[in-house]
């Protein structure tokens, strides 16, 4: 009963589920977690196809000359679509397994840039970890690589690659004209990028972008439902730099 109760009293409660959620590996924190994890769900589930829906819209408005970005772009279907349009698409994806694939799907595509790079909110070098699976069906087990998710429950160290990464605002900088469109799914590294772009508005007003549609992934990061629940409501109020679209599902 007291379940069902949490679940449906959001407004009130959601700090309450917030705090118990951090508190390290606790039967009550592990309740709380699947509570959020539920919530967001269904809101993903409600508003999900909303954001596709505007994604695609803005997708039939590309054509040549224009740039997309596709960050976390794993074995190219979203790069694909963006592609088709003759827009150039800058498609970033550090595994070399999915990279690979990428160099065969796309070659002979001079529209299509690929970049054997993870994308963060610093330059550097980090540590992608693989799934504990990964070697029995990479394609699959790749879209849960992860360069900010540490989990042994889920990763195998063993399995991991050393990866460069290349700042979002230097990736978009760099290009030297504005960015039409941003889909980033980069499991968890969002979080950093999403940090500087509500620390420093001006900063994010500066950048040459018409919408970045992010798929973000606060299940593994309990203290983040606050910030997205936030850019939610700041997006709906109209007091982002850009549509920033966090129901990307």
């Amino acid at each position: 009963m007291l379940r069902h109760v949490l679940y449906w009293a959001t407004p009130v409660l959601e700090p309450v589920l917030w705090s118990l959620a951090s508190r390290g590996d606790t039967r009550t924190a592990h309740r709380a977690r699947h509570l959020l994890v539920r919530r967001n769900q269904q809101q993903l589930d409600r508003f999900g196809p909303a954001s596709l829906a505007e994604f695609d819209r803005r997708v039939a408005l590309l054509g040549p000359g224009d740039v997309c970005l596709d960050l976390g772009a794993n074995l190219g279907i979203f790069t694909e679509k963006l592609a088709a349009t003759g827009a150039d698409v800058h498609a970033y994806e550090p595994d070399p397994h999915c990279f690979a694939q990428l160099q065969d799907r796309f070659a002979g595509r001079p529209n299509v840039h690929l970049h054997p790079k993870a994308v963060a909110a610093t330059s550097g070098s980090f540590l992608l970890r693989r799934t504990r699976d990964f070697l029995d069906d990479p394609d699959v087990q790749s879209t849960s690589s992860s360069i900010a998710v540490d989990a042994p429950s889920i990763y195998d160290e063993t399995n991991a690659v050393m990866v460069e990464t290349m700042a979002f605002h230097d990736v978009v900088r760099g290009l030297g004209k504005p960015v039409a469109l941003v889909k980033m799914d980069i499991e968890g590294a969002e979080f950093g990028i999403l940090d500087l772009l509500q620390q420093d508005r001006e900063m994010g007003k500066n950048l040459p972008i018409g919408a970045l549609f992010v798929e973000t992934h606060e299940r593994h990061f309990p203290d983040r439902f606050p910030m997205v629940r936030d850019l939610r409501r700041a997006a709906r109020a109209g007091q982002q730099p850009f549509l920033i679209d966090t129901f990307w599902p």
